[in-house]
């Protein structure tokens, strides 16, 4: 029986466990994998029960560098990359490197933007250099921390006509992006506890750009949805874990012959339902009146195994009475106020969740910095007012959809805070059913 397992502080939403069980399942092998949570300060008296104790182990924030000095002899890779994220026998590796590349990103003459200087910005660097990247913009909060980090590529690459320099306004960093054929992120903007976050202004993405977002939590990230939505190619995270983890097995059991591709294809499902279960984040579905969030959204909800809310169902059964009746004794303004405490409710408490909002939802200022402060993905359903008036004109239950006129107006009105504000869309026609309207969400939603 072999013993792995992964190093890093913290590791709560690690699912390197169910990764190499399944691989040594595919493989034949007898092993366990453990997470060992070991403090920055406690890594240099841990190394040697680490190196005697374990068959192998893997390195994560924040031991990718600080392990390096620690250990016996480099890889090619690791000593490339100026970063380790796989151990055996006191020697470094980096398996990141396959893991990126499995990414298929197009680096070759590539005008490619880094957002961050940490371990897996070291490796994405010296890849896209080896690759023949034309030019690099690392963008760093710190100008310092970013020149510092330019510096040292330059060191390590004397030979290389990259183009090297570093960003540190937000306005660099976006400007920057906009002339990017390529933008990796470094950064751990955007990953769970934090999924709202996106490291770079959505206004900045553009069709022609290809993205790599290492953060696979969640799957897919805000970055990845607003890339394919602003018409860019866009890769996440997760599979890259697969590849990584399969190339660090074999170097644990050497002569190990196993399919990575194959290997991600059967069991990426399995994990991105694992990240439901275990980290919560909330899908929010917004649209007009009519676009079918709440009937699509039970069915996408089912789809993905998670549970499904709709807030103006929570809305009725926390005011006791129905929406007719609230915007009756308490007009719009008080319909909105409760209905931005409810949503406050649902969007910080319980697991993971479908949430299907209501029509005037995120045209309040306040529910759309509600939304952006939680672990929220926002998907829009949109659709063309006729087909939307179709499904409402005989539905009395809508104070806000009984006259044509001004249901129009409503819908010309909010229809661009809608697009500006979600993270992807799907559309909705008169031939849409929602199963399929479910069925294009969750292929949005997929690793």
């Amino acid at each position: 029986m072999k013993k792995f397992a992964l190093i890093g502080h913290p590791l709560g939403h690690s699912l390197s466990p169910e990764i190499h069980a399944a691989i040594m399942e595919e493989a034949g092998l007898r092993g366990t994998y453990e997470l060992l949570d070991v403090a920055p300060e406690d890594l240099p008296a841990r190394m040697p029960e680490l190196l005697r104790a374990y068959d192998g182990f893997n390195a994560t924030i924040p031991h990718k560098k600080a392990v390096i000095p620690l250990l016996s002899g480099l890889s090619e890779a690791a000593r490339r990359c100026g970063a380790v994220n796989t151990v055996c026998g006191g020697r470094g590796y980096n398996t990141d490197t396959v893991g990126f590349r499995s990414a298929g990103m197009p680096l070759e003459g590539a005008r490619v933007v880094l957002l961050g200087t940490g371990g897996v910005s070291s490796m994405m660097a010296a890849e896209s250099i080896a690759a023949g990247a034309a030019t690099i913009v690392v963008a760093s909060r710190e100008r310092a921390t970013g020149e510092s980090f330019v510096a040292g590529l330059r060191a390590a690459f004397p030979g290389s006509r990259c183009a090297l320099s570093a960003a540190a306004t937000e306005e660099e960093k976006n400007a920057a992006v906009a002339e990017a054929t390529v933008l990796l992120n470094g950064s751990p903007v955007g990953m769970w506890p934090n999924a709202g976050g996106i490291p770079v202004d959505p206004a900045a993405l553009h069709p022609g750009l290809s993205v790599f977002d290492p953060v696979y939590c969640p799957t897919p990230s805000r970055l990845v949805l607003n890339a394919r939505k602003a018409g860019a190619r866009a890769v996440g995270g997760l599979a890259m874990l697969v590849h990584q983890a399969v190339e660090a097995q074999k170097i644990w059991n050497p002569g190990l012959s196993l399919d990575a591709a194959a290997i991600a294809e059967k069991i990426l499902p399995r994990l991105a339902a694992e990240l439901w279960r275990k980290n919560p984040v909330k899908i929010v579905l917004t649209g007009f009146m009519g676009a079918g969030k709440s009937t699509a959204g039970l069915l996408l909800a089912r789809r993905l195994g998670i549970g499904f809310t709709d807030l103006d169902a929570a809305i009725v059964e926390a005011a006791g009475i129905p929406i007719p009746a609230i915007f009756a004794a308490k007009g719009e303004p008080g319909f909105r106020a409760l209905e931005t405490a409810v949503a406050r409710k649902v969007l910080s408490e319980g697991a993971s969740e479908v949430v299907a909002s209501g029509g005037g939802f995120p045209i309040e200022e306040a529910n759309r910095a509600l939304v952006r402060a939680s672990n929220a993905l926002v998907i829009h359903i949109d659709g063309d007012f006729d087909t939307l008036w179709a499904r409402i004109a005989t539905d009395g239950g809508r104070p806000l959809g009984r006259e044509r006129a001004a249901a129009a107006a409503r819908h010309a009105a909010r229809a661009p805070v809608y697009r500006a504000f979600c993270d992807a869309a799907v559309r909705t026609d008169a031939a849409s059913a929602p199963a399929d309207v479910a069925a294009a969400i969750a292929a949005l939603l997929q690793p």
